[in-house]
């Protein structure tokens, strides 16, 4: 992520977007769909900040994508000898898909305030400041999800993946 304060970020993200999916795709999606927006546009604004192109911020999601789906197919949730079905597959997908235009709405967006607020070129590396700034954000998302359902799935309390 461009090293320094930066360190461990993509890590956090990581972890709360893999954390939030069963929820988006579970019986809470109406309330957890707006947090998985607010998370994948601060995911693209934060690549934005970083330095990254916009198909680099997408490619980002797409490799949560082929990494999520190869996780499941590795070892595939068993529920009543039930394998993973064609629709949750299909739903996770669209999850994920609206990641990626959200992530680059963020981009988008992060860039254009650069441009209106100053250069046009975000700052890079990202500063202490400014990695401060997302990790607040994060827990404060983390914790939004936490309201909703009472925990964040498949994460320990500090947003990693367990």
């Amino acid at each position: 992520m461009g090293g320094g304060a930066a360190d461990g970020l993509l890590e956090e993200f990581l972890g709360l977007l893999v954390g939030m999916l069963p929820t988006v795709l579970g019986p809470h999606r109406d309330q957890a769909e707006p947090l998985w927006i607010r998370a994948a546009e601060l995911f693209g604004a934060t690549a934005a900040r970083r330095g990254l192109a916009a198909g680099e911020v997408i490619e980002e999601f797409q490799i949560l994508r082929e990494a999520v789906i190869r996780f499941l197919y590795q070892e595939p949730p068993v529920s009543g000898g039930a394998r993973l079905s064609l629709r949750d597959v299909l739903r996770l997908n669209r999850a994920i898909d609206r990641g990626v235009t959200h992530a680059s709405v963020g981009h988008t967006d992060a860039l254009f305030f650069a441009l209106f607020e100053g250069s046009g070129i975000p700052d890079t590396p990202p500063n202490g400041r400014l990695v401060d700034e997302v990790r607040s954000q994060l827990d404060e998302l983390r914790h939004d999800v936490i309201d909703v359902i009472g925990h964040l799935p498949g994460c320990n309390g500090d947003g990693s993946i367990r």
